[in-house]
């Protein structure tokens, strides 16, 4: 098949990450979720607190303006900027290489220049987020709803964060998918029909 990327945006609780995965794994092309990416970053040498607090749209100054040294990356004096960089860095760096599924770290806003590439976005109603969320962490329904609350709240900052748009932005995706039509295995074969479709076209 083409070089071809797919990101995929997912509310929390809507299985994007499942979807994601089961489309890399039939399509045989590498995958990419969140917890690859933050590694990646790590490895680097951009320390955890410092990405939480880019992601939550603390602007950070680095050594210029106190004289703060923590470690090399304090030597920017602007870390947010640089977290910011070397993030959209390794997203294209990953893109480059060969075809994959990329999950969140708004990379359908960051490869937009990509060709060819589909750029999806998955959610889901409340009321089904809050149940596979009571089940995958075992928590009660107003646990569920609390952590929801949390986590829409930190991907908004952290996409508004590194791109300047609002997370729903229809204008940055191909396709927009409630899960919950078809299921995790339904939602995925759809998402393997279209890439058929685009890489025949």
């Amino acid at each position: 098949m083409a070089h071809l990327v797919i990101t995929i945006g997912c509310e929390y609780g809507a299985k994007g990450n499942l979807i994601g995965k089961m489309v890399a794994e039939d399509l045989g092309i590498k995958f990419y979720d969140r917890d690859v990416v933050d590694e990646i970053i790590k490895e680097v040498g951009i320390p955890k607190d410092i990405m939480e607090k880019v992601e939550e749209g603390v602007t950070i100054a680095g050594k210029g303006a106190e004289g703060d040294v923590r470690g090399s990356f304090s030597k920017y004096a602007d870390l947010t900027n640089r977290a910011i960089h070397v993030q959209k860095t390794i997203i294209r760096k990953l893109s480059d290489k060969e075809s994959c599924v990329i999950i969140g770290r708004s990379a359908d806003y960051i490869l937009k220049e990509h060709t060819p590439i589909l750029r999806m976005f998955i959610y889901s109603p409340d009321e089904v987020r809050i149940k596979n969320v009571m089940e995958s962490h075992n928590l009660s329904e107003d646990d569920a709803k609390l952590l929801i609350v949390e986590k829409d709240k930190r991907y908004h900052k952290r996409h508004l964060a590194l791109t300047g748009s609002n997370r729903g932005d229809r204008h940055n995706r191909d396709i927009l998918i409630d899960s919950s039509l078809l299921g995790v295995e339904g939602t995925a074969h759809l998402i393997e029909d279209l890439v058929k479709r685009v890489c025949e076209a």
